[in-house]
């Protein structure tokens, strides 16, 4: 399972754990929206990421190592293999050239 795909799993066990607790979830139902798209977080700044990140329950200490492996070369190509993602999509905050070199 990619890191995306565990990012997911932990925002629906946070939705539930705060609607179990009565808690607001409003946040983590906004998050399951971006989720639908697999290439936000090379379409959202470093700051909003680590918020998505850390509304998941991703540990601070995790934030930068988490981020790094979700805007990877090798996720971004990946995605561009599938077809999620154009290389020169004007949309995207964070890609990567041909040469591996990233670029923003």
């Amino acid at each position: 399972m990619n890191e995306f795909n565990v990012i997911i799993v932990m925002n629906e066990a946070m939705l539930k754990l705060l609607k179990d607790k009565n808690l607001n979830y409003e946040t983590n139902l906004k998050i399951k929206k971006y989720l639908e798209d697999e290439t936000i977080f090379f379409r959202i700044d470093k700051e909003n990421a680590y918020e998505i990140l850390r509304s998941v329950g991703v540990k601070d200490d995790m934030l930068d190592n988490v981020y790094k492996k979700l805007v990877s070369h090798k996720m971004f190509s990946n995605l561009v293999r599938r077809g999620k993602i154009i290389p020169d999509d004007e949309g995207l905050i964070i890609r990567y050239n041909s040469n591996s070199s990233f670029s923003k």
